[in-house]
């Protein structure tokens, strides 16, 4: 069974024949068979000679760079891991091809907000834009419409008792601000919602849209609905005080 535990700092990790002890520092001790402890991404640079090239990393192998990946000696560039977040595949050979854009002067239009984060997990997450947290932190409104994978022809099919699609919704706008996505399929479905933030669509075109069936993507639909309904509900109700 999964448990998350969050806010939680990792203090020791006590090994024993019948298995492994985390303590963490609020004093919870959490029991498991394994345990694996990611320390993130350091940066291949050690091997470099950077200083002869006029450049330095920090102390997780990372370079500093501009918007263009330019770093301060200006016909030098840098992509990928060596220089942070978000460091994923996906991102860093879009890091590269923008370099290269630039250094030779081609034009080309980065998407910088929207880019995906994909966790190939079991269960697979990923998500697009923003987050409920973030969104809160800047005081943005949101509506949330949510699918789960249970009330979907697919998912029955699939078994998958748990997965779900979210979308986080302007309410003023109906635009897409961001999209959640947990369990089978969530890397690959994530980019329908990333297509409709880039052209700036909004809920009304996944309500419209007929999407095959059976599939997960009919979760867009679904959620869409979701969000639509709650937002007619606060309306109604807005209108109800308005009059009286």
């Amino acid at each position: 069974m999964s448990q998350f535990r969050f806010g939680e700092t990792v203090t020791a990790v006590e090994a024993y024949e019948a298995g492994s002890v985390t303590v963490l520092d609020s004093g919870k001790r959490v029991l498991s068979d394994t345990v694996l402890y990611s320390a993130g991404c350091q940066g291949a640079t050690d091997g470099l000679d950077l200083e002869k090239a006029g450049l330095h990393a920090d102390d997780r192998g990372r370079i500093a760079v501009d918007e263009h990946s330019r770093t301060k000696v200006k016909h030098i560039y840098a992509a990928s891991d060596v220089i942070g977040f978000p460091s994923l595949a996906a991102t860093s050979m879009e890091q590269g091809r923008l370099a290269a854009c630039h250094a030779f002067g081609l034009a080309s239009e980065a998407t910088h907000n929207l880019l995906p984060i994909g966790n190939h997990t079991i269960p697979e997450i990923s998500f697009v834009g923003k987050t409920e947290q973030e969104l809160t932190l800047a005081s943005i409104p949101y509506e949330v419409g949510i699918s789960r994978y249970r009330e979907l022809a697919r998912g029955q099919i699939l078994g998958d008792q748990n997965g779900l699609l979210k979308l986080l919704v302007d309410p003023t706008t109906r635009r897409l601000l961001g999209v959640h996505v947990f369990d089978t399929g969530a890397t690959e479905i994530v980019h329908i919602g990333q297509t409709v933030m880039g052209l700036g669509g909004t809920i009304e075109y996944l309500v419209n849209t007929v999407f095959n069936y059976p599939t997960l993507s009919e979760a867009y639909k679904v959620a869409a609905l979701d969000a639509l309904n709650k937002m007619r509900a606060m309306s109604r109700v807005m209108a109800t005080r308005k009059a009286a």
